[in-house]
């Protein structure tokens, strides 16, 4: 009687089971119903350089703070992500922002008129960056009030002008790194345009020989030959030969101008060739135990052809790996000292 009773429980028993295994199967996970009921949990930004920042969408590009801040940032004693941190980067972030400038032309006379942009960014975001534009007044001045950013951005520039330094510059106002001063105008330089010359332009890469043996250019019209003649020549002796890769080997560079010669100049404007002060060569040597070292050497210089005609070059010499020479020539046919472009 007892076994006849205890069966029918077993299969009642089993029958509840299959009932439960099948509703747990098809019940939502705690993960899920979070993810569906309820808003997610912020994440705690782990980045020292973006710290701080209300969250964006991961499509969105967040410009990263200067390395100031970023130097700043961690150097807080505050967790990273506490409010006294994001009030911390943020504050930086909101300096406040006066600039005053002045535009002056190579005559030191004030130029009036002069397209002023400004750009900066008041917060660490896309949406955070700003932009002003101004001109110059009567006088040259012009300046920027009331805004806020670490740093700050300003573009000078005007039609019939060249822009010295291409007409950019960047300040900082953290740490005190610059202080406006109104009595004090930051100058910006810009040098009229005059009447410029048809040039020949030369432009061109040249396989030099490591013994010494003479690479001869024309610069009018870029042709190149091996021996002594043209009107400019180089000759390179180079001891790289059989030396592991990063290892320092003697170099000797000479550069001729023929019948001619050549003067260095750093000029931002190279417009005006000199009327004297040319030498023959220009040597360029580099032991190996030289301590600033270098495969590599740029030339700036003026030079005079053996028939009086006068012109501007960047000369680049790369001993090592291919071992070649650049130039960047531009010459003054008519024989003018005038090397101003059209």
């Amino acid at each position: 009687m007892r076994k006849q009773i205890w069966i029918p429980c077993v299969v009642v028993l089993a029958i509840c089971l299959l009932l439960i295994l099948k509703v747990t199967q098809h019940k939502p996970s705690e993960a899920l119903t979070n993810q569906v009921g309820q808003s997610p949990q912020p994440k705690i930004v782990e980045n020292t350089q973006t710290a701080g920042v209300p969250s964006q969408p991961e499509t969105t590009s967040i410009p990263k703070p200067p390395p100031a801040l970023v130097a700043e940032a961690k150097s807080l004693s505050t967790p990273e992500g506490s409010n006294a941190f994001q009030q911390r980067v943020l504050a930086n972030w909101q300096r406040p922002i006066d600039f005053y400038g002045i535009v002056m032309d190579e005559n030191t006379n004030p130029v009036a008129g002069a397209n002023v942009t400004f750009k900066w960014a008041e917060t660490p975001s896309e949406d955070g960056n700003r932009t002003a534009n101004t001109k110059s007044d009567a006088e040259g001045l012009f300046s920027l009030h009331g805004e806020h950013g670490p740093s700050l951005e300003i573009w000078v520039s005007k039609e019939g002008y060249y822009a010295s330094h291409k007409g950019r510059m960047g300040v900082s106002y953290l740490h005190g790194d610059f202080s406006p001063d109104p009595q004090n105008p930051v100058i910006f330089y810009l040098r009229k345009k005059g009447v410029g010359e048809n040039l020949i332009e030369v432009k061109q890469n040249y396989r030099v020989a490591r013994d010494g043996t003479p690479l001869g250019i024309d610069l009018t019209t870029g042709k190149s030959t091996t021996g002594g003649s043209g009107d400019l020549v180089v000759e390179c002796w180079t001891d790289d030969q059989g030396k592991p890769s990063g290892a320092k080997y003697a170099w000797h560079c000479v550069v001729t101008i023929p019948g001619g010669g050549l003067v260095l100049s750093d000029e931002e404007f190279p417009f005006l060739a000199p009327e004297s002060g040319y030498a023959l060569t220009n040597q360029i040597s580099m032991p190996a135990d030289r301590p600033d070292w270098t495969s590599d050497v740029d030339l700036k210089f003026f030079y005079r052809l053996a028939d009086g005609r006068y012109g501007r070059m960047t000369f680049s010499m790369i001993a090592g790996g291919q071992h070649f020479c650049m130039i960047d020539s531009v010459l003054n046919p008519s024989g003018s000292r005038n090397l101003e472009p059209p």
